[in-house]
């Protein structure tokens, strides 16, 4: 009698350790010894702290960037200011606009709270939750300059492209079309590339009168392999919360495998565009920079991964253009 009770009384305990883990003592439920917190927990998260805390600290300290998408706004800026130097047009008057565009547009998909995010991007929702106010400035911030720059600057035909642009672009996360561009079959993916290239080149070649030339055709060709191959990838990590919510996202209807070859196939047709354009110092860029998230998309990736590398590929241009500047710097 006196064994039984004390069995079931240990079966307690275990659940109340369980169920309180910052209590000081708590029982194995594999073993039912005795062992103390600091034993079981205290040791292994001072082990963990020793380990990460600095990395985590830092990824603390930068959380801000992604959860308000500065990161990624900068990043489409510069992708603009770099495919101005190589198409030959002046970026200067739209790096605000662009920059804007993207602080608006992305801050305003996150304020629109998704259930398939706390699936895909768990950190930056949590991150976000606490930032509400400084998205809605950021927001704020961006729509007044889409407006003010046009006007300051007396580019009237800009404004007219911002006033049909801007409302194309928040389709994506609400229904001003009568559906969510993201909820429509495959366009989820091809969406934000399209966007993008059409707010960097639409300008230059309606209101700058720059020539649609086969350079800038190729250049499109190579700006948009990039951008797909951004999207693709991050696609790719929301594919759980997409499948769960019905999202038929490009990687979904594909499946990882397949959605594999695209990546390694957007590659390759960058790499040919750049080739063709005789831009060899691109072509390499292009494999060696991509080729390694290819190969690392293949298995699980945390949150950081994704925000600095596959968000990072934005900034491939500007790698690109740095490492020219030098190899003429050096031959010279």
């Amino acid at each position: 009698m006196y064994h039984r009770i004390m069995r079931e009384a240990l079966a307690e305990s275990s659940k109340i350790a369980v169920l309180l883990p910052s209590t000081n003592f708590g029982v194995s439920r594999e073993s039912g010894e005795e062992t103390s917190s600091l034993e079981t927990r205290g040791m292994k998260a001072g082990c963990a702290r020793g380990e990460k805390g600095v990395g985590e600290r830092v990824r603390a300290a930068l959380r801000p960037m992604h959860a308000l998408h500065v990161y990624g706004a900068v990043g489409i800026a510069v992708f603009g200011w770099s495919l101005g130097r190589w198409a030959g047009f002046d970026s200067t008057p739209l790096l605000p606009l662009w920059l804007a565009g993207a602080l608006l547009v992305y801050n305003l998909d996150r304020l629109k709270r998704d259930p398939a995010d706390w699936v895909n991007t768990p950190e930056r929702v949590s991150a976000h939750r606490t930032l509400r106010g400084w998205s809605w400035l950021l927001a704020g911030l961006g729509a007044v300059v889409l407006v003010a720059w046009p006007l300051w600057t007396g580019d009237a035909g800009l404004l007219v492209l911002i006033g049909v642009a801007l409302p194309l672009s928040l389709s994506y996360t609400f229904p001003l079309l009568g559906q969510r561009m993201k909820d429509v079959p495959v366009v989820k993916t091809l969406f934000a590339p399209l966007v993008v290239l059409a707010a960097v080149l639409g300008p230059p070649v309606l209101l700058q009168g720059l020539a649609v030339s086969r350079a800038l055709l190729l250049a499109a060709g190579w700006s948009w392999t990039l951008l797909m191959f951004n999207m693709v990838l991050c696609d790719l990590r929301d594919i759980e919360g997409d499948r769960a919510l019905g999202t038929r996202s490009l990687p979904v209807l594909l499946g990882r495998n397949r959605t594999q070859g695209l990546l390694w196939a957007l590659i390759a047709a960058g790499t040919g565009c750049a080739a063709i354009h005789g831009w060899p110092i691109l072509a390499c860029c292009t494999v060696l920079l991509l080729g390694p998230l290819a190969l690392a998309a293949r298995w699980p990736r945390n949150e950081a991964f994704y925000e600095w590398l596959a968000e990072g590929t934005l900034f491939l241009p500007a790698v690109v253009e740095l490492c020219r500047h030098l190899v003429h710097r050096l031959a010279a």
